[in-house]
């Protein structure tokens, strides 16, 4: 009893010190160089023929409903453009999802989608060049409905007007950004109030110089930075990363080539040399274009080995590419401390030491699929067992026995959680002030 009396002193004390510390949100720079692992097709041309008789391309994705939802833009036989839906619980799923045409909105020239739910007006968007209004948007309640769509509509815009048109909005306006059709390189960028969305669109300015196209700007929730993604060609197709404290600008280059073929990895068939018009995968859905982090993203992108055919004629699929390996494994000093005695410490290890009932670490993770396996390096204070619950979406799926006082390796496998952004909890539970846990990161895979 006196031995633990000076113990919670003591542990008192190292608190307290450490307290102004408690708390910091762990924020990093984006990686500017980081390696691509390419995953295996998930979508590919010709299964919706004569749609996509030639190419799959212009992904955008959502998760809603418990399903991941995308629009894509068919290259036909005969020359033209046009649009199709897919839906499925998994990623993998989307390989064997049924394709259908978007027929309420046909026209012999529509493409390159983007589709998010405007929150302010309780609609579905999708934007997307059309041959009618150049710049158009359907609408509808039921995204699961292909055939629920309403269109073409008009943004009701001119000037600098072209392509791959793209819309994030902020608590106050909507910007909307195009690529040209004049082949100056530049990248245009016009705003609307969120009042007077989807009309009353301003004058354009240039956003950046010397890209090519295909942009989209997202915020990073891990930083609270804004970031454009845009394609260029000069060394083959590829991504450029940009960043700004404002969606609207203005821009500052993170990389000239942030993904392209010189930083893939593949994880199976070499089935794409090329990093072309993709979406990332959002942390939500609506309108504000939501990210977890920037340095940890799922890429859904078109691949292909040969562009020196002729432009239609491009064989391109759909896949997805991350910049985060599938083992990932975040500090337990770089997460967020709860609890009377939870604290930072360095021996055994860097890490933290959860003392009493309830004290915890904890993190945002994004995750696209749900189930993968958890380990955490950890011991215990004497040679008794200590057991850390792991939390996931405030619910509890497994439990760590931590064996005595020599670090190791624990392991829960297949565990089966939420997705999108979940909340990680590792809780200390037992006897307080005995079965005390020292914690040194916890690995997903």
């Amino acid at each position: 009893m006196k031995g633990y009396i000076k113990k919670v002193i003591a542990c008192f004390v190292f608190c307290t010190l450490l307290l102004p510390s408690f708390n910091i949100k762990a924020e990093a720079a984006a990686v500017a160089n980081p390696t691509w692992y390419v995953e295996e097709p998930v979508i590919f041309h010709g299964e919706a023929k004569p749609y996509d008789y030639y190419g799959a391309k212009d992904p955008t994705i959502v998760y809603y409903g418990g399903k991941y939802h995308v629009f894509y833009t068919g290259a036909n036989q005969g020359g033209g453009w046009q649009m199709l839906y897919t839906s499925a619980t998994t990623i993998s799923g989307l390989k064997n999802a049924p394709r259908t045409y978007m027929s309420s909105i046909g026209e012999s020239y529509f493409c390159a989608p983007q589709v998010f739910y405007y929150e302010p007006g309780g609609l579905w968007y999708l934007v997307y060049q059309d041959g009618t209004y150049g710049a158009a948007y359907a609408t509808t309640t039921n995204i699961a409905d292909p055939y629920s769509w309403s269109g073409p509509k008009s943004f009701g815009i001119s000037g600098n007007m072209g392509w791959d048109y793209f819309i994030v909005c902020d608590n106050t306006y909507a910007y909307m950004y195009n690529t040209p059709s004049d082949g100056s390189g530049n990248l245009y960028v016009r705003r609307t109030t969120l009042s007077n969305f989807p009309r009353g669109w301003g004058a354009t300015s240039v956003a950046i110089r010397d890209s090519f196209e295909g942009a989209h700007v997202y915020k990073s929730l891990a930083d609270g930075q804004y970031y454009m993604v845009i394609e260029d060609m000069k060394d083959g197709r590829y991504y450029e990363l940009w960043t700004s404290s404002s969606a609207g600008g203005p821009w500052s280059q993170v990389a000239e080539k942030w993904a392209y073929r010189g930083n893939l990895s593949y994880k199976g068939s070499k089935w794409t040399t090329n990093v072309s018009h993709g979406e990332i995968i959002r942390s939500g859905y609506n309108q504000k274009m939501e990210i977890s982090d920037i340095n940890r993203v799922d890429f859904l992108i078109q691949g292909t080995t040969n562009t020196s055919v002729t432009y239609q004629q491009i064989n391109w699929d759909l896949g997805l590419i991350k910049n985060y390996s599938e083992g990932t494994q975040v500090e337990c000093e770089n997460m967020t401390l709860a609890g009377q005695y939870a604290g930072k410490i360095s021996s055994p290890f860097p890490g933290v030491a959860l003392y009493a009932n309830d004290d915890l670490c904890k993190y945002t993770q994004y995750f696209a699929n749900s189930n993968h396996s958890f380990s955490i390096r950890a011991c215990s204070n004497n040679a008794n067992t200590a057991t850390v619950a792991l939390k996931i979406g405030g619910v509890t799926v497994g439990t760590f026995y931590i064996a005595g006082s020599t670090p190791a390796i624990y392991t829960l496998n297949n565990i089966t959680h939420g997705t999108g952004n979940q909340e990680i909890q590792l809780v200390v539970t037992g006897d307080t002030g005995q079965w005390d846990a020292y914690v040194d990161y916890l690995l997903i895979r």
